[in-house]
């Protein structure tokens, strides 16, 4: 069973994965409105992945 810090970390690897995913569908959106929401969307993973770093740092 993973401790705390792996768990976090696999939740950050995740994301990662799933930022790639949502700038690859932006890279090929042709509708300009899709492409900010996704943007947006990227924007708000990487601001939830270096909250979790910063509670990786914290994790015993």
């Amino acid at each position: 069973m993973m401790d705390q810090k792996q768990q976090i970390q696999q939740c950050i690897k995740d994301c990662q994965q799933v930022i790639t995913d949502l700038q690859s569908v932006s890279n090929r959106a042709q509708d300009q409105k899709m492409k900010a929401t996704l943007n947006e969307s990227v924007h708000h993973l990487e601001m939830c992945m270096r909250e979790c770093e910063f509670a990786s740092k914290q994790a015993p």
